[in-house]
């Protein structure tokens, strides 16, 4: 017996540079169908590609959870294109998790949506307290007021609670899915809108104390300016970007109307008085700051 070292072996098997070696049965199909495994391994890189994103960002935050430690930070190029909707904004990202738990988990860690929520939530706690401080001040000190007076602050105060409350909700849910970051960025628009009634029926109530018949065209008017804002940030065919200058202008308009009642007021009584019936030196303000928000808003994409 001849002993045959396995180099000589894999020698012997294979086929000299030129020469064909053996064939099977099923040698050909092999050989032709060789590119078309090289293109089907080539399409499945390319779906790992589009997917990688989601499952690495979901795979971080898991990995995180597991060690206890905050969840990995991940770039704009890491995200859904609908979650890095401002350009401005390249780091600091939340991995996608279709979660309401771990959505709100997030409330505790620090990441490019923090000083959004933080910034609404609190807002929104000191609102809801005022509405308990201001009931428990009229008891006091107002046992008799009427309540249409005490419920005008109230539906202030209410309407800032949802205004807040509803924003700090849309930028926790922001990284849950897309038809979650759709459904609370129309309910941040309606809560907007309620904070504009809110705030322009209490000051046409306090403007208007003793013309009714003015404070109720003034309501009304209020009132349709805030049902059409309504209807165009919720329509489905006007959520594209083509459409922000309309959104954004409805907006403008409805908190501009109030200088309506407000200017109509300043012709009637003298400033001293309207200041101290119903404040007027902070709806200019007020009015200040809308423009400089809708400013800033039109500018960020």
């Amino acid at each position: 017996m001849v002993a045959t070292s396995p180099l000589a072996l894999l020698r012997r098997s294979s086929p000299a540079c030129g020469e064909k070696g053996p064939r099977g049965p099923g040698a050909e199909h092999a050989a032709s169908a060789a590119p078309y495994h090289g293109l089907e391994k080539s399409h499945h890189h390319h779906l790992d590609g589009q997917h990688s994103r989601g499952r690495y960002g979901f795979l971080a935050e898991r990995k995180a959870s597991e060690t206890g430690l905050q969840p990995r930070l991940l770039r704009a190029a890491d995200v859904p294109g609908w979650y890095a909707a401002n350009g401005h904004i390249l780091t600091g990202y939340r991995a996608v998790r279709p979660s309401t738990a771990a959505c709100i988990a997030s409330l505790t860690s620090l990441h490019n949506e923090t000083a959004n929520i933080w910034s609404h939530l609190v807002p929104a706690l000191v609102a809801l307290a005022g509405n308990y401080l201001v009931w428990a001040y009229f008891d006091t000190r107002f046992p008799d007021a009427s309540w249409p007076d005490r419920a005008v602050f109230h539906v202030f105060l209410t309407g800032s609670v949802v205004c807040f409350g509803v924003s700090a909700a849309y930028h926790a849910m922001l990284c849950h899915s897309q038809a979650m970051h759709d459904l609370w960025l129309r309910m941040d628009y309606l809560a907007i809108v309620v904070q504009i009634l809110g705030s322009f029926l209490s000051g046409i109530y306090m403007g208007f104390y003793c013309e009714t018949r003015l404070r109720g065209v003034y309501w009304t008017m209020i009132g349709i300016l805030s049902l059409l804002t309504c209807i165009v940030v919720l329509h489905p065919r006007l959520q594209s970007k083509e459409h922000r200058i309309l959104r954004l202008g409805t907006f403008v308009a409805t908190g501009l109307s109030g200088f309506a009642p407000i200017i109509h007021a300043a012709t009637m009584f003298p400033y001293a008085q309207l200041d101290k019936q119903a404040g007027i030196r902070y709806y200019y303000l007020e009015g200040v700051f809308l423009l400089v928000g809708a400013y800033a808003y039109a500018c960020s994409k």
